[in-house]
C-alpha cells in the first residue's frame, strides 16, 4: 500500500469571512487582537499560507510525511509563553 494522507489545520485566517465577526471587523481590532494573543508571526494567516503548506504535502520533497496534521496558524497555539 501506498496511501498518503495528511491535514492542514489552520488558524484564524485573513478573509472577508472575518468582517462577520464583530471583534474583527476593523485592522486596529485584528492588530490588537495579534497582539493580546501574543502570535510569534505578528500577522495573520494568509490564504497563500494555507496554500504553500498544502502545495508542500503534495510535493515530492513530503513523501514520507504519513497521518499528520500540519498545524499552519503563525504560532499562536505557542500560547502566550512567549
Amino acid at each position: 500500500m501506498n496511501i498518503v494522507v495528511n491535514a492542514v489545520s489552520a488558524g484564524v485566517v485573513n478573509t472577508e469571512a472575518l468582517q462577520h465577526f464583530e471583534v474583527m471587523k476593523k485592522l486596529d481590532r485584528r492588530t490588537a487582537w495579534l497582539r493580546r494573543q501574543h502570535t510569534p508571526a505578528a500577522r495573520l494567516v494568509s490564504p497563500e499560507d494555507v496554500s504553500a503548506a498544502v502545495a508542500f504535502l503534495c510535493s515530492p520533497d513530503a513523501s514520507m510525511i504519513r497521518g499528520q496534521v500540519l498545524l499552519v496558524d503563525g504560532g499562536f497555539t505557542l500560547g502566550s509563553n512567549l
